[in-house]
Formats: structure tokens, sequence, C-alpha cells
């Protein structure tokens, strides 16, 4: 798993100062979390999930990428080995998700038209 960017908006300068040391000197960091910024980041860099609080999940939903709330109202942590492995089964269960593959295929209209027998076409005469 590569993470592409963060959301900065509630970060100390500390904070920021930690993402850095993770994520590198170049590490894309959204001040604010707008959900225009939010996609902008996610196309640029081709992400396959948005990992986000709650509030973005239409954001999510509406660009037809899988998601996962992170909100800290969750009922459960991600803390220590016993979170981490929470954590994979939650992007597991984001990610594998039947509603994906529906939802970025062409709707069935469309096929129709794309697949139809064409009318014969009459020459001049």
């Amino acid at each position: 798993m590569q993470v592409v960017a963060t959301g900065t908006r509630k970060s100390t300068e500390e904070d920021k100062a930690r993402i850095r040391e993770l994520m590198g000197d170049d590490a894309p960091m959204i001040e604010n979390g707008n959900p225009r910024a939010l996609l902008d980041a996610a196309y640029t860099h081709r992400a396959d999930l948005m990992v986000a609080g709650g509030r973005n999940l239409y954001t999510a939903i509406k660009a037809r990428l899988p998601f996962l709330d992170i909100n800290q109202e969750r009922e459960f942590g991600y803390a220590g080995y016993a979170g981490m492995l929470m954590l994979a089964d939650r992007l597991t269960k984001a990610l594998e998700n039947p509603i994906w593959s529906a939802v970025n295929r062409l709707p069935p209209w469309r096929c129709l038209v794309a697949t139809a027998p064409q009318p014969p076409t009459v020459g001049r005469i």
C-alpha cells in the first residue's frame, strides 16, 4: 500500500514534521479538505481508495472510489497489531466490494447500443 497524500487541516507543525519524516519531503499535504482538493489529489495520483473521515464519503462515492471511514467516532481502534489486522480487513472489504466493478463499467443501456445490430446500408440505384 502506498499513501499518495494526506490531509493536514487539523495538524500541528510537529504533526507535519512527522508526516514529512514518514512520507518524504515532497509528500503532498492537503491543507483544506474540501472535496475538490481531495478529488484532485485522488485523480492526480490515480488513487484506488480514499481513506478519510465520514464527511468525505459522498465525495468518494461521486468519484466512484472505494472509501474507508477512519473518523475518530468509530467503534474500534487501529492501534497495535490487532488494529493493523482490523485495518487490513477493512481495506480489503472496501476494495473488493462488488459494487465498484458495477459502478465503473458502462451501464446496460449503453452496452446494448454498442452491440446492437446495425441496419443494412442501402446502396444507390
